[in-house]
């Protein structure tokens, strides 16, 4: 198995992707078309086939959290534990604002998978010792979410693309639940007067361009920036 190694704000270490399978919805066969439209928009949840492990370090906001971490595929009942993919709230809404790049399945599953389980759980099942012994270690809701936009950011070696999921992350903190407990953590008050502020240049541009020529505008930047995001994967690949 190729043992695969990046460096950025954090050092990230993995030999291969996790093997996933999707849990599966209700059967299209047996749905209407309403239900259907409906299933189509809700989040992909998926489980491990296996455990996977994955060593952090160099992380300078919390010794704990450097050293090896185990994502088990079962909890201690033996009961298949289900991801979805890093809790972003409306991720179909928020694939299609970011020209497709925040996918749950997709730049995200990395870092993903660890930030399911801790949120979760509160913890990460941590080693020092190579893997011989681990322990469950606490992490605040915040801690978790850097986490998250640190992995992300240096797997793909995109660190902004790391802080727009950090983002979309941090503004679900009104209802997504950490460790079962709601409103854990920090507010994250400077992200919601961001988006409040995004919002309202969004709508200052309808207001002056009209609905038809601010439509085009904003159609036009995503049509550049998808085509870059091609171009960009393209390049990428023939590298790798």
């Amino acid at each position: 198995m190729i043992k695969e190694e990046h460096d950025g704000k954090i050092d990230v270490e993995f030999e291969g992707m996790p093997s996933i399978r999707l849990e599966s919805f209700k059967s299209m066969d047996e749905a209407g078309m309403l239900e259907r439209l409906a299933i189509a928009t809700r989040r992909r949840r998926f489980s491990l086939f296996e455990d996977w492990r994955i060593e952090l370090t160099d992380i300078d906001y919390s010794d704990e959290l450097n050293g090896l971490v185990e994502i088990p595929s079962r909890d201690s009942a033996e009961k298949t534990i289900v991801f979805d993919g890093a809790s972003i709230p409306l991720p179909w809404l928020v694939s299609l604002l970011t020209v497709g790049i925040l996918r749950p399945l997709g730049v995200m599953l990395v870092g993903s998978i660890v930030h399911d389980y801790a949120y979760q759980y509160g913890s990460l099942r941590m080693s020092r010792d190579g893997g011989e012994t681990f322990e469950d270690i606490a992490l605040s809701r915040d801690q978790a979410d850097r986490l998250f936009r640190d992995i992300v950011g240096t797997v793909n070696q995109l660190p902004f693309v790391g802080y727009i999921a950090w983002f979309f992350v941090r503004i679900g903190w009104l209802w997504v639940r950490y460790n079962g407990k709601r409103f854990g953590g920090k507010p994250p008050l400077g992200e919601y007067v961001l988006l409040t502020l995004l919002l309202a240049a969004v709508l200052w541009v309808y207001a002056t361009l009209g609905m038809g020529l601010a439509t085009i505008a904003f159609s036009s930047v995503y049509i550049v920036l998808y085509i870059a995001s091609i171009i960009i994967g393209r390049k990428r690949r023939r590298r790798v």
